[in-house]
Formats: structure tokens, C-alpha cells, sequence
């Protein structure tokens, strides 16, 4: 596992929770943030929602970007059945792709390579195809139903 980098948690959690948050608000999906090693958001509802930022990712999704990286260390967050979403937001938090727990299939695990763990580190590696991307400006556009 990497080693946790506490100058990234500080520039990119909260931007990216707050933007989540005001997505799921519009949806009047009503949530709350927990600091206890378990997911980011945690909403009145029965799902939960994990959030990263990708810093590489700006506007449009690079069309050879054929995956979504989730780190397999997250299917803790699915164990004993609970189900949610893992939101992956670009760097201005303005878009997200977002999987839905149910797609986290061990099928899916792959070493990856990345500037953290050089040796690589385990991921799901999601096809496109099977996340929704959201558009999260003003918290207005998009197609996914929660």
C-alpha cells in the first residue's frame, strides 16, 4: 500500500467531498462526512459514497483512458454486502466518473503501476463502459440516478 500522503488528503478531500456533497444535495440525497477509515460520505439513504480526485484528469476523459483505477483496498468499504458509489472527480471537481459498488468484481483486479507505488500497487480496473460520468457544475446536469 502506498504510503499516505497527508500534503495530497489536504488539497483534494475536502474539494472534492464539497463537491459530491452539493451534486447529491441538488438530489436531495442528504449526507454526512465521517472521518473513521471507512467511506468519505455516508448518506440518509442505503449508500454510501467514496470520493478521489485525479488530478491527470481535466476536462474531457482521454479517450485512451480505457479504465477507472479503483484501489482494491477500497473493497473493504463492500464487505458484508453494502453497497454505494466510488466517484472519481477531475481535478476541478467539475466532472465525475462514478462506479457503482456492485462493479467492483475481483475479475476486474490488475497491478498497477503509478508514481506512488513504482512496484505497483492492486486495483480494480474498471472498463469505461460500466461507469456513469456526472456532470457536477451547480450540481445540475447529468443521468445518474441514485
Amino acid at each position: 500500500m502506498p504510503a499516505f500522503s497527508r500534503e495530497a488528503y489536504e488539497i483534494y478531500d475536502k474539494k472534492a467531498k464539497t463537491a459530491v456533497r452539493a451534486y447529491l444535495d441538488s438530489k436531495r440525497v442528504y449526507t454526512n462526512e465521517y472521518e473513521d477509515y471507512g467511506p468519505d460520505i455516508i448518506a440518509f439513504h442505503e449508500y454510501f459514497h467514496e470520493v478521489e480526485i485525479k488530478v491527470a484528469w481535466k476536462d474531457e476523459w482521454p479517450e485512451h483512458w480505457g479504465t477507472l483505477h479503483i484501489p482494491a483496498r477500497k473493497k473493504k468499504y463492500i464487505e458484508e454486502g453494502r453497497k454505494g458509489f466510488f466517484w472519481v472527480l477531475n481535478d476541478p471537481c467539475t466532472k465525475a466518473k462514478v462506479v457503482k459498488s456492485d462493479d467492483l468484481n475481483d475479475e476486474y483486479l490488475e497491478v498497477v503501476n503509478n508514481v506512488r507505488m513504482p512496484k505497483g500497487e492492486h486495483f480494480f480496473s474498471i472498463p469505461i463502459e460500466l461507469t456513469t460520468e456526472v456532470v457536477l457544475r451547480n450540481g445540475r446536469a447529468s443521468s445518474l440516478e441514485i
